[in-house]
């Protein structure tokens, strides 16, 4: 367990990384609380990637608070390995005036379930969710968002993203609540995926809840294989097939690993999210 409390601005950003143990099940939990018009820049590494065949398992519990007017940008970067599973819960409690910007990623695990959740405590805060997940052979990669907004004028901007090969399966199920005291709460959700074979399988289902009157929120859903006419145009360009499928899958995938802070760049996720899809 590591409980940290920040007071004002944090200039570098804060990363926590260890690999899984060799076997066995590992549990981790972190307990942050930000103080208001704290922040800070947090970067949280699974790497199970190193040990193929380890059989690993990891547990892992993410508590936080944001005070008024706090800024938290947070990634969460887990890469499985053959044979690891994951089972991870991020939750976040926001004051009006603060913001949260949550990205994850997450590939090569047999099975895994992630489960952001995010309550605005009294509305009038921001939150911001960017997904990526990738799946292969036999793998199960579930993904379970929840935000709820218990005051007016709060913002949400959620997009999920999915890769599915072989016989993989990739679900989304994102909840999205808007009681009556959430009046002119502003919330978007984009569930998008890629199927890249014909036995894999992608289960999508943003929602809404919505019971305020005076809102503006939309939520949509797209699951789709490689562009033939985009594949055609690189080729004509001189770009091989096979080439040209992983460019199109690179741009897909750039679009969330590009909130991901510099330092993620030494676990070399892009490369981790293709070998597995």
């Amino acid at each position: 367990v590591l409980a940290l409390r920040v007071r004002g601005a944090v200039a570098d950003p804060l990363v926590l990384a260890r690999p899984l143990a060799a076997a066995g099940l590992e549990a981790r939990q972190l307990v942050l609380l930000l103080e208001p018009g704290a922040s800070l820049e947090l970067l949280q590494v699974a790497n199970a990637a190193a040990s193929p065949g380890s059989g690993a398992g990891l547990s892992a519990v993410t508590a936080v608070q944001l005070g008024e007017g706090a800024q938290l940008k947070a990634s969460v970067l887990a890469l499985g390995g053959s044979g690891a599973s994951l089972l991870a819960h991020w939750a976040a409690l926001q004051a009006p005036g603060s913001q949260l910007s949550l990205t994850s990623v997450i590939s090569g695990w047999d099975l895994a379930r992630f489960e952001p959740r995010v309550v605005q405590s009294a509305g009038a805060a921001h939150t911001q969710m960017r997904a990526l997940q990738a799946c292969s052979g036999r793998q199960i990669t579930d993904t379970h968002s929840f935000v709820r907004f218990e005051g007016p004028e709060g913002t949400l901007d959620q997009v999920h993203k999915a890769l599915a090969d072989g016989q993989g399966r990739s679900v989304f199920n994102g909840a999205v609540q808007v009681p009556r005291a959430a009046q002119r709460t502003n919330a978007a959700q984009l569930s998008r995926n890629l199927l890249l074979s014909d036995r894999a399988r992608i289960d999508t289902k943003p929602e809404l809840e919505i019971v305020a009157d005076d809102v503006k929120c939309a939520h949509g859903a797209t699951v789709s294989r490689l562009r033939g006419d985009e594949l055609f145009y690189l080729q004509s360009r001189g770009i091989a097939a096979p080439q040209a499928a992983v460019l199109l899958k690179r741009a897909f995938c750039q679009e969330v690993l590009r909130d991901l802070p510099a330092a993620a760049a030494g676990w070399n996720p892009l490369e981790h999210l293709l070998a597995g899809a």
